[in-house]
């Protein structure tokens, strides 16, 4: 898969978070598409098709966990990578628990995330 045709779903509720990743992540090559809530996944999901969803922990009026939950307990989702991201102290654990393939602390140099996201769509792929 190559990053002209690697499509990237981005959940992230600050919305200036969410503009400088779909910026930095869109130099790299990647289709990405964001959203600010995790109202009807997985529809959007089976719609929209990401190859790899990086996901907040925690979103306004919403728990990233309950939606990464959702996400791979659904079989039609459940095969696609989610990278969950967060500041709060027992983020890792919570994530990781709630079935999310890596979890990056937050603040977070940019490199580290690409490098994260290029190992897991590696993953996906074999």
């Amino acid at each position: 898969m190559t990053n002209q045709t690697t499509q990237i779903l981005i959940i992230e509720d600050s919305e200036n978070i969410l503009s400088l990743l779909e910026l930095m992540l869109d130099l790299q090559g990647w289709k990405i598409s964001g959203r600010d809530n995790v109202d009807n996944i997985i529809e959007a999901l089976t719609t929209n098709k990401p190859d790899l969803i990086l996901m907040d922990m925690l979103l306004s009026g919403a728990n990233g966990c309950d939606a990464c939950k959702l996400i791979k307990m659904t079989p039609a989702t459940r095969h696609i990578p989610v990278i969950m991201m967060s500041a709060h102290p027992s983020g890792q654990l919570d994530c990781i628990g709630a079935g999310a393939d890596f979890f990056i602390p937050k603040p977070f140099e940019m490199n580290d995330l690409i490098e994260a996201i290029v190992s897991n769509l590696n993953k996906s792929e074999s």
